[in-house]
């Protein structure tokens, strides 16, 4: 059937037999459209057509719903994200390809666990807050999961403290809005020297420290503590801050370059424990009811307090003794030993190496114990017990002697400014510079 083209023929233009005259007006009308329309209707027709295209180009970001989590005690990475809709095979895909960069089976009970999904359910992020100053973020590709290691934006500031001891250093520095973190950290540092045990009123401590702010000033956590005056029974103890050049190692040391760090603790705890019994060649025994040697110091203590290795070493017993309970005996490489009873609980086995601070049992109140309490011990390498609490620890190894004068230029300009700070009473505190 013929197709009728009425309506529809198109004609077609040869500009090839378009008159030569023709062409020229053409393209002169066109140079005088360009030449003399107004510049505003160009601009404003060339800012139309940009606007379009970025409208055009714009595509909203997809919505999202963040959830955030606690992690529970004794809970398992399994746990934590079968309850933020993670298959066992999600689980698995996503440690094996984070593993290289945070192993996810090592989180840690009280931190923060957050997870982003679509609106549709599928994952988009996943971020793991690894301590204060860490988290590790999580995002989804094609062939799987990708993660990367981030800081936690802070603002780095110094400050400088002075407080006289009343009652204790505990309550010195808490009472000035500091956190037990900072009390923990002196007692780290003078472990070896000061029994904190017999800290007396007006003893005084001053010291220089870093802090770190999040945000909007909010505390977070603290920095390095770089030089420390503690005056106990009118001795001074002092210790700076000082990077080793051929290691690299920072650590703290006394005016002379000898490290703090001896061979062992003074106290085999990181509080303030009460001495309930000393070292005596004869005490009377509350439950055998006679007189006998306690060739030890009772610290008296919380069932379930912590209980630290006084020095590293390898431990040589590890299980019950008749009176003493539950025992732990750590033979060190001076040849000294010491020894942990009335335990609660073992954290170590027999032959295991541990290092100074290792946390070894909790205190209880097994074996001949009225109460909970440590009965910790020292005995020399002839095996003659020694009163712990006058016991001198050997230093370790001192700085060489070739960085001796950069540690000493360290040194005085840390000492001028622990000199400065004021003794104000009762405390005193100021920010001394933040980055």
């Amino acid at each position: 059937m013929r197709r009728s083209t009425l309506g529809s023929r198109k004609t077609r233009v040869n500009l090839r037999w378009l008159p030569l005259p023709t062409l020229i007006l053409a393209a002169a009308f066109c140079l005088y459209w360009w030449l003399f329309t107004p510049g505003e209707k160009v601009e404003d027709a060339l800012l139309q057509a940009a606007w379009m295209q970025v409208e055009a180009a714009t595509v909203p970001e997809p919505e999202t719903r963040r959830v955030e989590d606690k992690i529970r005690r004794n809970a398992t990475l399994a746990t934590v994200l079968s309850r933020h809709s993670f298959g066992p095979a999600d689980i698995y895909r996503l440690t094996e390809d984070t593993q290289s960069v945070y192993n996810l089976h090592q989180i840690k009970a009280g931190n923060r666990i957050v997870v982003e999904r679509f609106l549709d359910g599928s994952f988009r992020a996943l971020e793991y807050h690894i301590d204060d100053e860490q988290y590790l973020l999580v995002s989804s590709e094609s062939d799987g999961y990708v993660a990367s290691r981030h800081q936690h934006p802070f603002e780095l500031v110094e400050e400088e403290v002075y407080g006289r001891i009343q009652t204790s250093l505990w309550d010195t520095l808490i009472s000035q809005g500091e956190k037990p973190a900072l009390v923990d950290t002196l007692f780290h540092i003078f472990a070896w020297d000061i029994n904190f045990t017999e800290i007396q009123p007006n003893d005084s401590v001053k010291l220089i420290m870093k802090k770190k702010y999040q945000k909007e000033r909010d505390f977070f956590a603290y920095g390095e503590i770089e030089a420390v005056h503690f005056e106990h029974e009118g001795k001074p103890f002092q210790a700076f801050l000082f990077e080793d050049p051929d290691t690299g190692k920072k650590g703290h040391f006394d005016r002379e370059g000898n490290s703090v760090k001896k061979a062992l603790l003074k106290v085999p705890f990181s509080y303030n424990p009460r001495i309930t019994s000393g070292f005596t060649y004869s005490r009377f025994h509350p439950i055998l009811k006679k007189r006998r040697p306690h060739l030890g110091v009772d610290y008296g203590a919380p069932a379930g307090t912590r209980v630290k290795a006084a020095g590293e070493g390898r431990v040589i017993f590890a299980g019950r003794n008749g009176g003493y309970g539950k025992m732990v005996k750590i033979r060190h490489p001076n040849g000294f030993m010491t020894s942990y009873s009335h335990l609660s609980r073992i954290q170590v086995r027999c032959g295991t190496h541990v290092q100074q601070g290792a946390e070894i049992g909790r205190v209880g109140s097994t074996g001949l114990s009225t109460g909970p309490h440590l009965d910790y011990r020292v005995q020399n390498k002839r095996g003659k017990f020694l009163n712990p609490r006058k016991l001198t620890s050997l230093p370790v190894k001192p700085l060489a002697a070739k960085h001796m004068k950069s540690f000493v230029a360290v040194r005085d300009a840390l000492l001028e400014r622990l000199e400065s700070i004021p003794e104000r009473e009762p405390h005193m505190k100021r920010v001394v510079a933040s980055r």
